[in-house]
C-alpha cells in the first residue's frame, strides 16, 4: 500500500479547527501506522484508545438495536477522544484528540470515510 497520500491527508486533517492530533491505528494489533498533531498524554494514547473500540466489539450484541457503531467518543476533563472506523481490510481506526468545542463531528466523520476510500484505492 502506498501510504504517502494517506499520511499526507491525515496531516491535513490534523489541521482542522479543534483537532489536537490524530492517528491511524490498526484495530486488531494496536499498531500505529501514522500520527499527526499532538498526542494529549504521550504517543501511547493512540494505541490505548482502541480498547474503547474493542470493548464495544466484545459487547456489541447488546447494542444491535442501535445499528453499527459510527464512533466511540469519550469526553474527558481536558479534551475529547474519538475513535472512528476508517478502513475494513485491514481494520484501521482513526483515533482523534480534540478540544471540547469547535469540532464539526459530522464533517469529521465524512473526512474519515473519505480517508478510508483513499486507503482502499491505494491498496
Amino acid at each position: 500500500m502506498n501510504l504517502e497520500p494517506i499520511t499526507h491527508e491525515l496531516d491535513r486533517m490534523a489541521g482542522t479547527p479543534g483537532i489536537v492530533g490524530c492517528a491511524l491505528v490498526e484495530a486488531a494489533t494496536g499498531l500505529v501506522w501514522h500520527t499527526s498533531g499532538h498526542a494529549p498524554t504521550g504517543e501511547r494514547v493512540w494505541e490505548a484508545a482502541i480498547d474503547y473500540w474493542r470493548l464495544h466489539e466484545r459487547q456489541k450484541e447488546h447494542f444491535t438495536v442501535l445499528g453499527p457503531l459510527g464512533a466511540a467518543v469519550m469526553y474527558h476533563a481536558r479534551g475529547v477522544l474519538a475513535v472512528l472506523p476508517c478502513s475494513t481490510d485491514p481494520e484501521v481506526l482513526v483515533v482523534t484528540s480534540a478540544a471540547h468545542r469547535g469540532v464539526d463531528w459530522t464533517a469529521w466523520q465524512r473526512r474519515v470515510r473519505a480517508l478510508g476510500g483513499l486507503m482502499q484505492r491505494a491498496a
